[in-house]
């Protein structure tokens, strides 16, 4: 199950050749649209292109994008059972302007307050009646500070799991960082964790080990990957640590990259892998997304052939 911010990415792209006489800006004459599973839900995609069964929960508007993104889902096979309309807010939406191959700007709709009263309450009573149904195996937070895994909301849905003995992963963002006590597996970037700790943390096992040891500490969590852009990966169990080298060749568009990483990591979790092999399976998923221009979810049949 994953559980977290959905949104659609949309694309609009076309030709520039002309500047605004209206202001010293590019005109875009408007080609194609298109819509794709962002946040969460391309998560949820990653992982049913890994052969998972996905369930994913969220919350979208009551507006035109809200039953856009259902429709998504269903038009990957996912199931949008577990999607909640919360009136208060807009479904999510990042849409990106391009032209000749360029992103020109990004313009995001979106409210980012805490998810509170009825929204959040019947989400968590969906969330626990299917978890209670024993359907879950694992369950991923995938946070992008849109209001929807907030502090009080996460350590209620972690204790759940702790009960039903559930692995979870987590893939946090800065805001309520450390809320995710006891996971599993936690995930942060450098950048992330940069922004969270006071020592200068630096992309060799030596300074990972000591971010690492600070993070153990503050989430007793079991895990520790942190994904280090085109230096790699670093795992940590508490016992062995490592650092793995990226597979990148040939980048085009890093969006997603972080999606299709952390798939790779609750599926290979789920099966049993060992940190050091799903690290280095997930430096191959990434470099193949990364190639590929938007958000993409990753290719198995390739990813099996690397």
């Amino acid at each position: 199950m994953v559980i977290g911010d959905v949104m659609i990415d949309r694309y609009l792209d076309g030709k520039v050749d002309r500047i605004s006489p209206e202001a010293p800006v590019p005109v875009l004459a408007l080609g194609k649209e298109d819509n794709r599973l962002g946040g969460a839900a391309n998560v949820a995609l990653n992982l049913k292109a890994l052969g998972a069964t996905v369930l994913l929960a969220g919350i979208v508007g009551e507006d035109p994008n809200g039953p856009l993104l259902r429709q998504l889902l269903r038009d990957a096979d996912l199931s949008a059972d577990l999607i909640m309309a919360d009136p208060s807010r807009p479904t999510t939406v990042k849409t990106r302007l391009t032209a000749n191959g360029q992103q020109l700007m990004r313009v995001d709709r979106e409210v980012t307050t805490d998810l509170v009263g009825a929204p959040q309450e019947g989400l968590l009573t969906k969330i626990h009646r299917t978890i209670d149904a024993g359907n879950v195996d694992l369950v991923l937070f995938q946070d992008y500070n849109k209001g929807v895994l907030y502090s009080e909301f996460t350590q209620r849905l972690l204790e759940l799991c702790r009960q039903r003995d559930i692995p979870t992963v987590v893939d946090p963002k800065n805001k309520g960082f450390w809320s995710f006590q006891q996971c599993t597996l936690f995930k942060p970037n450098l950048r992330e964790i940069q922004q969270q700790v006071e020592m200068v943390v630096k992309p060799t096992l030596n300074s990972l080990d000591l971010v690492a040891d600070i993070i153990f500490e503050k989430l007793s969590c079991k895990s520790v990957m942190i994904t280090l852009s085109e230096h790699g990966i670093y795992v940590n169990d508490g016992k062995k640590s490592s650092l793995h080298a990226t597979d990148a060749r040939d980048v085009a568009d890093v969006s997603g990259a972080g999606d299709t990483v952390i798939s790779i990591a609750a599926c290979g979790l789920a099966a049993g892998m060992a940190l050091p092999d799903i690290a280095k399976l997930a430096n191959r998923a990434g470099a193949q997304v990364i190639a590929k221009r938007g958000v993409v979810a990753v290719d198995l049949a390739a990813l099996r052939e690397a």
